[in-house]
């Protein structure tokens, strides 16, 4: 008698636990993984990528002023500047495209930040004593392009649309500098 108690006991609790199992995995499972179900959860619509990056021409910041000197009129007179400056890769949109996808497809970390050196010297022995002089620097970018299409879902498929658009990135190349004339400092 005493062992049938504890057999009973034992299937009553593995029912138990078995139901518990059973309620949790049903009240906490993910929806549904369905194909239909994740377009409904995120607007029946993607983003995908056309074909690869092409090269869309450069482009610069402002430029900004390094440093100022006045020429003494002697030989081996130099203005000479060094700076370090935070500079980053950018990109327009990314239209729901993971960045891991748009770095491969862009062959660069599209939103890179790091600190990169601005340095150079002039001579200033050919200059006119006693004026004043700049170099100023600006960061100048390599621009690229990718074309992507939006596919939209119905009737349990992706289907491609008409609509399609350019998403740009901006790839830092160098510092490009120039020499100036300048006021005196206040």
């Amino acid at each position: 008698m005493n062992k049938t108690n504890g057999k009973r006991k034992r299937m009553r609790l593995l029912l138990y636990a078995a139901c518990a199992l059973l309620t949790a995995g049903i009240a906490f499972s993910p929806p549904a993984a369905d194909r239909a179900q994740a377009a409904r959860d995120w607007g029946g619509s993607m983003w995908k990528i056309q074909g690869g990056r092409s090269f869309d021409g450069q482009s610069s910041g402002n430029w900004r002023t390094g440093i100022r000197a006045r020429a003494d009129g002697s030989a081996g007179d130099t203005i000479s500047m060094g700076t370090s400056e935070s500079v980053s890769n950018s990109i327009s949109a990314n239209c729901g495209i993971s960045r891991r996808v748009l770095n491969a497809t862009f062959r660069f970390d599209v939103s890179r930040t790091w600190s990169a050196n601005a340095s150079k010297s002039y001579g200033l022995s050919d200059r006119k004593k006693g004026t004043w002089w700049a170099i100023q620097y600006k960061p100048v970018y390599k621009n690229y392009k990718v074309r992507v299409r939006k596919y939209t879902f119905a009737d349990g498929t992706w289907k491609k649309t008409a609509r399609t658009k350019w998403i740009t990135a901006r790839k830092f190349d160098f510092f490009a500098y120039r020499l100036v004339r300048s006021k005196a400092p206040k």
